[in-house]
């Protein structure tokens, strides 16, 4: 029997979801079960030649043959296979700090299945059934979000929605948005002349973009989604839902060139970008709470790639997928930091609360800073070669506008530099004996995270190369 590419990996991926729900008794066997799912797909996709056929036992696995599903028609391109290899490897990283903060968690299982669902949305060559994976992605991603955890003190905290129901609400509104946009597009192909539609189109896209990834006005939901939801599963939607999100606004601009090659496209992406940039910086200087802290980390992120598209350049997309790579180290050491904080203060994340945190829990204050820092952009991370790069290419056309970005970014290390301030300074005496006991592995699992975004920091060109290849596979900013 041969199997075509994408019921492979979305029948194991699913498959395998199954099975993890029959055994969330044993975390470390699920989680460890999920990483070699997640790692195992990514390092296939890397590995087997899409026109080969590969037999496994009684199985032949064809990856490039397409699979028509009631007229449906998803298939595995070229251009696909980094970005899968991207959700994979960014969820096996996620599980395994997973395995130590969420015992007996249904993540792991969901997580399987929101990943099936996200890779489908890049095989799917309709771009409006590939919003409706990523909707129905996001209902469940609703459920693990909002499981309570453990405190230090051995009492769960967590269960508040808000956050979930936020984030459900601006991607269902998005989505019909999307499927216009669709519509207007291929009249717009059958109706050349009708300059209407396109413009017509390209705000619908722009307004559904904007509530799919937060972008001013619609910014609340990533603040409450990390104030209220648990950071390993608010770093998965971060990093690989909000990811998948950004390959999709690729996959519109590749399949509808139209749309990049209007006057207005370069400066409405950047003049969106920049305003989040600004505002976001603004919000990350003035916060009392970490979580909020991170969501407008976040938010300046996503503008800073708003602008480098803008740029409308090779080179800034190639910037933009080294930021999107370069979140997973960032988030995931502000993950296990603001576990253990929150933890320490009993479910509160407020820095009032925190205060002389950092002498009782050094190393999750260290992960929260230097994640921090990274998503800020500063030297010594990923980020800082991507924005480094992205205010020179800004101030080819506009210094002003890169000082803006610059100033965006600022702000975030602002709040980090205030948050971490508040948990230096020392507590009561009764605050400063309540030390965090430190699970060894979650150290090792911190050292292995600095080290690896230390080295990324310092020699950024295997980062840069994978971004140059996966932009050099689209072609709406040829030349």
């Amino acid at each position: 029997m041969t199997l075509p590419g994408p019921v492979f990996l979305m029948g194991g991926l699913f498959g395998g979801a199954v099975v993890l729900q029959l055994l969330r008794r044993w975390t470390g066997l699920m989680a460890w079960l999920a990483v070699v799912i997640t790692g195992g797909m990514s390092l296939f996709i890397a590995l087997v030649p899409l026109g080969r056929r590969l037999s496994l036992g009684p199985v032949t696995v064809s990856l490039g043959d397409p699979l028509n599903l009631f007229g449906r028609l998803l298939i595995i391109e070229p251009v696909d296979r980094l970005p899968i290899m991207f959700i994979g490897t960014t969820a096996a990283l996620i599980f395994v700090i997973a395995w130590r903060l969420l015992p007996h968690s249904n993540f792991f299982p969901v997580g399987l299945a929101i990943v099936a669902l996200l890779a489908g949305s890049l095989m799917v060559e309709q771009v409006v059934f590939a919003a409706l994976m990523i909707e129905m992605a996001a209902v469940l991603t609703v459920f693990p979000l909002h499981e309570p955890v453990e405190r230090a003190d051995g009492r769960r905290y967590g269960g508040r929605i808000k956050g979930g129901l936020q984030y459900l609400v601006y991607a269902t509104l998005a989505l019909p948005g999307l499927m216009v946009t669709q519509l207007l597009l291929e009249q717009f192909a059958i109706f050349p002349a009708d300059l209407q539609l396109l413009r017509t189109a390209t705000i619908l896209l722009s307004l559904s973009l904007a509530l799919l990834l937060g972008a001013v006005p619609f910014q609340s939901w990533l603040s409450s989604v990390a104030t209220d939801g648990s950071p390993p599963v608010v770093t998965f939607l971060f990093t690989i839902n909000v990811g998948t999100v950004w390959f999709l606004l690729l996959a519109y601009l590749e399949t509808y060139r139209w749309l990049s090659v209007q006057t207005a496209f370069g400066s409405l992406f950047t003049s969106v970008g920049l305003l989040m940039m600004v505002i976001g910086g603004a919000l990350a200087a003035s916060q009392r709470r970490l979580g909020r802290l991170v969501g407008y980390a976040t938010l300046v992120d996503n503008g800073a790639m708003f602008v480098a598209i803008g740029t409308g350049q090779v080179a800034g997309l190639s910037l933009t997928l080294i930021i999107l790579m370069a979140r997973p180290l960032a988030l995931g050491l502000m993950t296990l930091g603001l576990d253990g904080l929150r933890r320490l203060g009993k479910g509160s994340d407020a820095i009032d609360q925190l205060a002389g945190a950092a002498w009782r829990a050094p190393w999750r204050t260290l992960a929260f800073m230097v994640g921090g820092v990274a998503m800020a952009g500063f030297p010594l991370s990923p980020g800082f070669a991507a924005r480094w790069g992205l205010y020179r290419l800004m101030a080819e056309a506009s210094l002003f506008q890169a000082v803006l970005a610059l100033v965006g970014s600022s702000g975030v290390m602002m709040g980090l530099i205030s948050a971490v301030r508040a948990l230096l300074t020392p507590g009561s005496g009764s605050d400063r004996g309540a030390a965090l006991t430190e699970d060894r592995v979650v150290v090792i699992l911190i050292f292995v995270l600095l080290g690896c975004t230390l080295a990324l920091g310092l020699f950024p060109q295997p980062l840069s190369q994978v971004a140059l290849q996966m932009a050099q596979g689209f072609s709406f900013f040829a030349p």
